[in-house]
């Protein structure tokens, strides 16, 4: 049995999930250049310089710089907004898993909005309380690196469980697999979260985040089936 996280790995570099995880950014980096090109949204240094040699050196250094710096801005901001966008794909990325994969496996619905918006309620109490005790140990040499990550550890691995989970299982079995499986889910967005860790890898890498830990959760699903 393959590693699901070849297997997401396999399907992340798909022409289809490629398009999922580069489109949002090119759109959204498009639109914002666009703006940004259209609106000349800079700042215009030439006013507080005179006409002599080296204040035009200055003006011009000046001017490239504050471009720049807008255009990393715009990165940023394109970034931020790609990633919102891509936060959407999810179903879109377990139901063409579930097609190629496991098309033997039946989807019954999935979580309601109600429902998840409960566990997601909890989650974020339990977060909170997670973070509270961390605090503890933020003054402890060693200790205080690792003890900041668990907290934002813990709603990362929440939130993806949640949000991939909440398409394939009911409610009830969602609930079940994450007390029963807790384990192998923890284990698997362990990796994934130190994988965040590179610089802009979590950006860039949502989709194949959802891919491994769709392959997770429909082998989990199997096995319950034939239990």
């Amino acid at each position: 049995m393959q590693n699901v996280f070849i297997l997401g790995l396999k399907d992340f570099l798909t022409k289809k999930f490629l398009a999922l995880t580069l489109l949002p950014f090119i759109i959204s980096f498009l639109f914002f250049g666009t703006l940004y090109t259209v609106l000349d949204i800079h700042i215009n240094f030439s006013h507080l310089t005179g006409i002599g040699f080296i204040d035009s050196i200055i003006a011009t250094v000046a001017s490239f710089l504050a471009g720049l710096l807008g255009w990393v801005a715009i990165f940023a901001i394109a970034t931020i907004f790609a990633t919102v966008i891509m936060g959407f794909f999810t179903p879109i990325v377990v139901k063409e898993i579930h097609k190629r994969h496991y098309p033997d496996i039946e989807l019954e619905g999935g979580v309601g909005i109600v429902d998840y918006l409960i566990l997601l309620i909890k989650s974020f109490i339990k977060f909170i309380g997670v973070f509270i005790i961390s605090v503890i140990f933020y003054f402890l040499p060693l200790l205080n690196y690792i003890a900041f990550h668990i907290p934002f550890y813990y709603l990362f691995s929440t939130l993806l469980s949640l949000d991939v989970g909440g398409e394939i299982f009911t409610k009830r079995e969602l609930e079940e697999v994450l007390k029963k499986e807790r384990t192998k889910i923890y284990s698997t967005t362990a990796i994934l979260y130190l994988i965040t860790l590179i610089p802009f890898t979590g950006m860039f890498l949502q989709v194949y985040f959802v891919s491994v830990m769709a392959h997770l959760f429909f082998k989990i699903k199997a096995k319950r089936r034939h239990l």
